[in-house]
């Protein structure tokens, strides 16, 4: 009994890391966004291509590659339109201090003049470990199912 309480919690400690996710890339909290990847960690933005039958990687960076860009973002020319992430966690299989997560999202934008519109839709496929007692990602995927995106961002999804 007492396993299966640690497995249920830590089930929900992954559920939350993955809406707080979504809630710091809202909020455009990316210092506070980095802050749940483990050092040695990636993010990364694919799709399937079926034109030429292949998945395409269309974003993939380091902890430290990210911090970087990250750091830049408020010197380039924004999207103006504000992002709300609809997040979905459907799975989490847990293994010691490694897990394995997929969640299925939808993200709206809101343009300057009030309306709004999906933006991308697809899934997020997690590999995370425990650190320390906290979950973090090992890596972060989010995989579209949308792959015309207007107007484009040099945000992560």
């Amino acid at each position: 009994m007492e396993k299966e309480l640690a497995q249920l919690l830590d089930k929900e400690a992954i559920f939350d890391l993955i809406r707080v996710t979504a809630a710091r890339l809202d909020d455009e909290a990316l210092e506070e966004w980095l802050t749940l990847f483990a050092p040695d960690s990636f993010y990364e933005i694919a799709a399937a291509s079926p034109e030429i039958q292949s998945a395409m990687s269309w974003w993939k960076s380091s902890r430290e590659e990210l911090e970087k860009i990250l750091s830049e973002v408020t010197e380039h020319v924004r999207d103006p339109g504000k992002r709300l992430h609809l997040v979905t966690p459907i799975l989490a299989e847990i293994n010691g201090n490694n897990a394995s997560a997929i969640s299925h999202f939808s993200i709206t934008r809101t343009d300057t003049d009030g309306r709004s519109s999906l933006y991308v839709a697809g899934r997020y496929e997690d590999e995370l470990v425990k650190i320390d007692g906290r979950w973090l990602y090992a890596s972060h995927r989010a995989v579209l199912d949308t792959r015309m995106v207007e107007p484009f961002t040099h945000l992560p999804l």
